[in-house]
């Protein structure tokens, strides 16, 4: 028996090695991409490096303590937006994986810092308030021809039944007080019939996020822009078409033909 579990060990201990040599591989393929030193034009070419990976929802879900979930052989729509932008930001300033690491844990975690499940940045527009606090970011939303959006976000503790960890009553407890502080600021978003006037504005490598008809939900869905002429199209992971993937469409008439989708929220990076 006890060898039994001592080759047990020894083989979970060999898999999470290869999974993190096969990781840091495909990083170092990353960090070997032409370089720009425009962030928004890094991103894009980022995210235009994953087209075909896999959809895999939940990606950060399922572990039984919160920790860094590094993973590039399967997305969903954020974590396609911020490995991406870690990506990005690791190849301009600092092109180690360790650098990658710091920025992806300063993208998904209130402060950069992990400390359990409700220190991860679950709503968009908190994802987007912090990290325009500290500089990554401008929300550009209002500058492009949006409209207050009025809406109390309160989905997660009012369906705690779906996320696992707010089983413990101080985790809901700290989710609800994120919620009300979400409620306190004034946010702005661009409804579907003026999309198709902001995307001339739009830039390559910006962020959108697609504003939600479900009650206390403040978006559905992410992605990242690229421009074809005055066009916008979107590059996101697809729930639909089951891998990362560029809109078959500019990005009003993709909009519109998702019903849940009420208009979006747009974000531009900085460089720092």
């Amino acid at each position: 028996m006890i060898r039994i579990f001592a080759t047990f060990i020894f083989l979970l201990v060999c898999s999470v090695a290869f999974a993190q040599s096969s990781i840091q591989k495909v990083f170092g393929q990353k960090m070997d991409l032409p370089d720009t030193r425009d962030i928004g034009m890094q991103v894009l070419r980022m995210s235009e490096s994953f087209l075909g990976t896999p959809y895999v929802a939940g990606t950060l879900e399922g572990n039984p303590t919160e920790r860094l979930v590094c993973k590039f052989d399967g997305l969903d729509c954020t974590t396609l937006v911020e490995s991406s932008v870690a990506l990005a930001v690791a190849k301009n300033e600092n092109p180690t994986f360790e650098g990658y690491k710091n920025e992806l844990t300063r993208l998904r975690y209130r402060d950069g810092v992990i400390d359990g499940y409700a220190s991860r940045l679950h709503y968009i527009l908190d994802w987007m308030y912090e990290n325009e606090k500290r500089g990554r970011l401008e929300d550009i939303t209002a500058k492009v021809g949006g409209v207050p959006y009025k809406k109390e976000i309160n989905f997660m503790t009012n369906h705690a039944d779906l996320y696992p960890a707010m089983g413990e009553s101080s985790v809901w407890e700290k989710i609800r007080e994120q919620e009300a502080q979400i409620n306190s600021r004034e946010h702005s978003y661009i409804p579907k019939s003026g999309i198709q006037k902001a995307e001339p504005m739009l830039h390559d490598g910006d962020i959108v996020a697609f504003t939600s008809s479900i009650e206390g939900l403040d978006v559905n869905h992410m992605g990242i822009i690229t421009k074809i002429g005055s066009r916008a199209y979107l590059i996101h992971a697809s729930l639909t078409g089951k891998k990362v993937i560029i809109s078959n469409v500019p990005l009003a008439e993709y909009v519109s033909s998702v019903p849940k989708h009420t208009g979006m929220i747009v974000a531009r990076l900085n460089e720092m």
